[in-house]
């Protein structure tokens, strides 16, 4: 995949986590909705998953957007690889 598409993809996931991050449902819903297991309020619950998937939408971010090395670097490092 080539680097711009990657980065497209990191800018809609971005796009994607920010709009989650703005629950504007959440504010009639929570006051709506019983506690779930009996002692977590719904939008708490919402929060712990957004963090779980922050972190998960980090790693890709990472992954996706860090630029591949020069090609020199990438044969050194397979030379050197090699030798060992």
């Amino acid at each position: 995949m080539k680097f711009k598409h990657r980065l497209a993809l990191v800018f809609l996931m971005v796009l994607i986590m920010f709009l989650l991050h703005n629950s504007f449902w959440l504010w009639d819903l929570d006051a709506r909705m019983p506690l779930l297991f009996g002692f977590m309020p719904f939008a708490f619950s919402y929060y712990i998953f957004y963090a779980i998937l922050s972190v998960l939408a980090l790693k890709l971010i990472v992954k996706l957007a860090w630029p591949d090395p020069p090609a020199e670097f990438a044969a050194q490092v397979g030379e050197s690889e090699q030798a060992q």
